[in-house]
Order: C-alpha cells, then sequence, then structure tokens
C-alpha cells in the first residue's frame, strides 16, 4: 500500500520502528533514543552478496532488479553478476558463480523487485540458521513441502497479489521456487548444467543439497515477482520435469 511505503521510508529515515495497525488507524513508533544503534547494528548484520541473474531481456532488468531499492544505491556493495546467452539456467549460474566474489551467492530472476530491507532480512535469517547450528544448503523466498504446497514465504506476484503464508523463522521446505536462491560458495554445491532449459533448476539444487546431507529452507525476505501470467506450462519444462523425474527417482514424490 502507498501509505505504507510512505510510513516505512520515514521510519528509515527517523530511525523509528516498523508502522503497525490499530483500530483503523496506521501507528508509526518512532524512537529517537535508539536511532544510531538500530542503524549500526545493521549495518553489523548485513554481508556483502553476489548477486547472479540470467538475462533475455535487459529492459526487464532495467526496470525491476536493477531498480530495487536494495540495490538501486550507487553506493550499493553488492556484486551483481548478468549473464546471456547461455543454453540452460545452470550453465549461467555456474558460470556467475565462478566469478562470484563473495561467499553468500544469489541466484535471481530478471523481474524481481528488493524492498531497501530485503538484503537484511536474508542476510539475518542465514546468520540465524548458522547461529543454530542448521546444515543448510539453499535458501529461497518461497518454497513447498509435501504438507504446505501453497507455499511457505510470503511474496507479491503480479495477477496473484500477496501470495504464500508469511513465517517467523527459516522454515525447511522440499524445494524453493527458483525466482530466488541463495547458497554459500563455500559449501560447494553447484548447478546441474544438463537440466534442460530454464526450468527445474531450484528443485534440482535442493534435490542435490538433500543428497550432500545439507536442508533447504525458505526465510521471510518479501519481494515482488513482476512475472507475466503462464496460462499453459510450455513444452521445454515438460522436457525438464522428465529430466528431473529420472534423474531424482530415489526422492519421488517430489513437492515443487
Amino acid at each position: 500500500h502507498p501509505l505504507f511505503e510512505c510510513f516505512r521510508r520515514l521510519r528509515d529515515v527517523l530511525g523509528g520502528k516498523a508502522p503497525r495497525f490499530r483500530q483503523g488507524r496506521w501507528l508509526l513508533v518512532l524512537d529517537a533514543r535508539g536511532m544510531h544503534d538500530h542503524r549500526q547494528n545493521r549495518d553489523m548484520v548485513d554481508e556483502k552478496l553476489s548477486i547472479v541473474v540470467a538475462v533475455n531481456n535487459r529492459q526487464i532488468l532495467q526496470s525491476n532488479l536493477l531498480r530495487s531499492p536494495a540495490l538501486a544505491d550507487p553506493r550499493c556493495p553488492h556484486q551483481i553478476i548478468i549473464r546471456e546467452n547461455f543454453a540452460t539456467a545452470g550453465a549461467a549460474y555456474n558460470s556467475g558463480l565462478d566469478e562470484a566474489v563473495n561467499d553468500l551467492v544469489v541466484f535471481i530472476h530478471q523481474d524481481m523487485y528488493l524492498p531497501a530491507d530485503w538484503v537484511h532480512n536474508v542476510v539475518a535469517s542465514i546468520r540465524a540458521l548458522e547461529a543454530s547450528g542448521e546444515n543448510w544448503g539453499v535458501v529461497g523466498c518461497s518454497g513447498v513441502t509435501r504438507e504446505r504446497r501453497a507455499g511457505l514465504g510470503q511474496i507479491y506476484s503480479t495477477g496473484l497479489g500477496v501470495i504464500g503464508m508469511p513465517l517467523q523463522q527459516p522454515t525447511p521446505v522440499d524445494t524453493l521456487d527458483e525466482i530466488v536462491l541463495v547458497i554459500r560458495k563455500s559449501r560447494g554445491l553447484r548447478f546441474d548444467p544438463d537440466v534442460p532449459g530454464y526450468h527445474m533448476y531450484g528443485t534440482d539444487i535442493c534435490l542435490e543439497a538433500r543428497s550432500r546431507g545439507m536442508r533447504s529452507f525458505s526465510i521471510q525476505a518479501f519481494c515482488v515477482h513482476n512475472t507475466r501470467q503462464i496460462l499453459d506450462l510450455p513444452s521445454d519444462f515438460k522436457v525438464a520435469y522428465r529430466y528431473i523425474k529420472r534423474k531424482w527417482r530415489r526422492y519421488m514424490p517430489i513437492y515443487t
């Protein structure tokens, strides 16, 4: 909502707490005493990212991901790696992974829009996982399990609105949506370049992590997916589906 975004920007400037809705009114709670510490603590938590995006339309990239408040600041400390003209997503992403200078690597769609607090939310969630001793392999913003197929992690998708269940903490999932996938380069995970085209590679890397004893997690890092609506699955999706079904038959049924 535009009014909420206005309040949130004001909150960021003044160092206040998040707006709350009570009895039909938005309440913006400010705390000037905590201004300096609040900003300092956020800087301490955040970590530099390498962000890899496979691109087939520069206009979509420029209008969405590169305009994101999380990345648009000229002083943005994060490495952005653009990959074009690769036959498969796995090949594109492995090329970006090889170039990544940061340990925390994000693989993301070109039509994603990231709010100003997105990086903080991602890094804080990963730090929480690591502090708890979780052997995590892949993190994302939307995932599914056998019991919960409607989506764990709340996002906005064009044409559908706000979808998914909001999460209070990182939650184990079977597979993650490819809109956002996060790994640590030092863990050694890589994409399978032989997964056909640009589908099912998220399912594949989650199952690869599982085969190595690592778990995948969905986190609450709200973002916007400005996707075009697909009324029918394309033929190349079905090719990738059959590939995954053969490769990971021992984990069937696979929920994705």
